[in-house]
């Protein structure tokens, strides 16, 4: 079911993240590679809004994760990780019914690393430190870097963990 768009645009201020990935490859010429990701994870009881938000923003792949051996409840996760389904549907969806709240500012570093990646300078070293650049001042609005109270709500009761494990 299509989602208003508003709607859709506060629940990832809410729960969406966007990243910068540089991860070792030793099959790239610089031994990096650099890739963009939006996503939205959530326990997995939520799973119809997810696919909702899905079928709204028209684009992304969604993943159960299992948190088990971490006490969490399962989770799934709404990931957009494709250059072109980031430019040509998240891009144009988040402008039309633009983030509200911290995340905007996230987004707005997100956008110029997706220009890094437009003018193909993120093969190169100079794109590699400009995309970290970028992602330290990203970094600063990530909920890790702020002080703030610690959500429990997806960890399993220890009681219930009790009974799971036996």
């Amino acid at each position: 079911m299509k989602l208003p768009g508003n709607y859709v645009s506060g629940f990832i201020d809410g729960e969406g993240y966007f990243t910068i990935c540089i991860a070792k490859h030793s099959s790239k010429r610089l031994g990096l590679d650099a890739r963009l990701h939006f996503q939205i994870e959530v326990r997995s009881d939520d799973l119809d809004i997810i696919q909702d938000i899905q079928e709204t923003i028209g684009c992304g792949r969604i993943y159960h994760l299992n948190y088990e051996k971490y006490g969490w409840h399962p989770h799934v996760e709404l990931k957009v990780s494709s250059f072109q389904e980031i430019t040509s549907k998240l891009i144009p969806f988040l402008n039309r019914y633009p983030l509200r709240a911290k995340k905007k500012y996230s987004y707005r570093f997100f956008l110029e690393a997706v220009e890094v990646f437009q003018h193909k300078k993120h093969p190169t070293l100079e794109g590699i430190e400009e995309l970290r650049k970028i992602r330290r001042k990203m970094n600063q609005f990530n909920k890790k870097y702020q002080a703030s109270a610690r959500v429990r709500e997806n960890r399993v009761p220890s009681r219930e963990r009790r009974v799971c494990q036996q």
